[in-house]
C-alpha cells in the first residue's frame, strides 16, 4: 500500500515540512489543524468557538479529500492553550460529530502561535 499525501484545496499549502494529510489504505491521518482559513487569516482571533469551527471545517476538508467524514474518525487528539476554554471547544465538537463520537484526548499546550487557542488532529479508518 502506498501512502498518499492528503493536500485539500481549500487549505493553505503549509510552509513548514509536513502535509494536511496522509492515507494508507483505510487509514487516513490529520495533521493537527488550527483555526487558519484557506487564505491563512486567523478566524475567530480571541474566540475559541470561532476557531474550534475553523479547525473542524479544516479537518473535514482534509477527512474529505482521503475519502472519510467526521464519522470514520476514531480518534482525535485536542490542543487548548486555556483548560478553561474546554467549555466552549466541547460545544463546538460536540456539533460536528454529533453521534458519531470519537475517542478523544484534550490536553492544554503551547500551541504554534499564541493567537492559536485550539489545535485538532484525528485518525479515521475507512471501511470497504
Amino acid at each position: 500500500m502506498e501512502k498518499v499525501t492528503l493536500q485539500p484545496s481549500s487549505l493553505r499549502v503549509p510552509s513548514l515540512p509536513y502535509v494536511p494529510g496522509t492515507k494508507r489504505g483505510p487509514f487516513v491521518f490529520t495533521a493537527g489543524q488550527v483555526g487558519v482559513d484557506g487564505g491563512g487569516n486567523l478566524v475567530g482571533e480571541g474566540d475559541v468557538g470561532a476557531q474550534t469551527r475553523q479547525v473542524l471545517k479544516n479537518l473535514a476538508a482534509v477527512l474529505e479529500e482521503g475519502g472519510a467524514s467526521a464519522a470514520d474518525v476514531m480518534k482525535t487528539t485536542v490542543y487548548l492553550a486555556d483548560i478553561g476554554d474546554f467549555a466552549a471547544m466541547n460545544e463546538a465538537y460536540a456539533e460536528f460529530f454529533g453521534d458519531a463520537k470519537p475517542a478523544r484526548t484534550t490536553v492544554q499546550a503551547a500551541l504554534a502561535s499564541p493567537k492559536f487557542l485550539v489545535e485538532i488532529e484525528a485518525v479515521a479508518v475507512i471501511e470497504g
